[in-house]
């Protein structure tokens, strides 16, 4: 089947996620390295790409077809969370400066992404589902193939990453559990139905406040806002009314708290690529000592509003999550993980030694 024609990208391990040497730094980071800087660029506007997306969209009428993918989607599959808020494009990456990766971004909206990854998404299912047993042949998948050459073109295409993170909790012993996010159907708007990290999200200003925008051009805040969500069933940060979020208050002052004394350590691994959908992700792994981990998700939730916490039996109430090892990882139903899901498990049992090595060795 047709996925892409970029014969540097790889897939990380077994999975179906994807990168190439220029997606990664040598070896991981601490997430404090990464610098990101702002840059104020108007987004690509690529209309061959537009045109070829309106040719999966339904009808609104006999006589007028859905303009793009988010009206549609809205109109008549419209999830819970379905909201057009402001979200940070990549513009320019760099992964090879030695210990300082570097990520540009400037503006961008959510919808973009919509527009452009689930239609591209939903073009390939309409192109197999047509021929099952067969590669479908370029012309029926437009999209894919105005993108399969180069789809990590940030001057031709506008990308909206995510940062996925796998959670890992470290126990006196030495040993490692993970945790993930049954993402269910009808509560998101990407990835239902599928397992995804815990937590996961999109770069975004979690406030409509002009100071706040730039102040929320950070990886750990978006990081730690999600953990505030996904783990403690918090209601999504959103600032509408242009409050900002108060960062010194728990749970973000006692995770920054575990991040300065060490019993929390944030590693970033690199950026992917989704082959169904083409969206972006910088992978993370946050470790935390399993007493910090148990402090700070005392109150962890079963249930959010995406969908449900995969964490494995509780102990006196507290969840512990599943065995990173290989035998755990190796049966987790393989259909139904995210990409994001698979590679960051598979990184982190290639990066096992390193991970789990302790806050002392870091």
């Amino acid at each position: 089947m047709h996925v892409l024609a970029r014969p540097s990208l790889e897939r990380i391990g077994g999975s179906s996620l994807l990168w190439e040497e220029s997606m990664r730094p040598p070896a991981p980071v601490p997430l404090s390295a990464v610098r990101l800087e702002w840059q104020d660029t108007a987004p690509p506007a690529n209309l061959p790409l537009l045109r070829a997306a309106r040719r999966c969209l339904p009808r609104e009428s006999k006589a007028h077809r859905y303009e793009r993918y988010s009206s549609a989607m809205g109109a008549l599959a419209r999830p819970t969370l379905f909201e057009d808020r402001p979200s940070f494009r990549l513009v320019r990456t760099d992964w090879s400066r030695p210990g300082e990766p570097l990520l540009v971004f400037g503006s961008g909206q959510y919808f973009d992404l919509i527009d452009q990854n689930e239609a591209v998404a939903h073009e390939l299912a309409v192109a197999t589902r047509q021929a099952p047993e067969a590669s479908p042949p370029w012309r029926a998948v437009p999209m894919r193939r105005l993108l399969a050459l180069d789809p990590l073109s940030l001057a031709k295409r506008i990308v909206l990453p995510a940062v996925a993170t796998l959670t890992v909790r470290r126990t006196p012993d030495g040993q490692g559990t993970f945790f993930l996010l049954y993402r269910e159907a009808g509560q998101v708007a990407t990835g239902e139905g599928t397992y995804g990290p815990l937590p996961a999200g999109m770069i975004q200003p979690a406030s409509f406040s002009p100071l706040a925008h730039r102040k929320d051009l950070d990886l750990w805040r978006t990081i730690m806002r999600e953990y505030n969500e996904e783990l403690l069933g918090a209601p999504e940060a959103k600032g509408d009314s242009g409050t900002e979020v108060d960062y010194g208050q728990p749970p973000y002052s006692s995770l920054n708290a575990a991040l300065t004394d060490g019993s929390l350590r944030v590693w970033c691994l690199g950026m992917a690529l989704e082959p169904l959908n083409l969206a972006v992700c910088v992978l993370t792994v946050a470790v935390f000592e399993a007493d910090a981990f148990d402090t700070i998700f005392a109150e962890a939730v079963e249930r959010n509003d995406e969908g449900l916490v995969v964490s494995g039996p509780r102990s006196n109430g507290a969840i512990t999550g599943l065995p990173l090892d290989d035998a755990s990882v190796n049966d987790l139903p393989s259909s139904r993980m995210s990409s994001p899901a698979a590679g960051l498990l598979q990184l982190a049992l290639r990066h096992r030694d390193l991970l789990l090595s302790g806050p002392h060795q870091t």
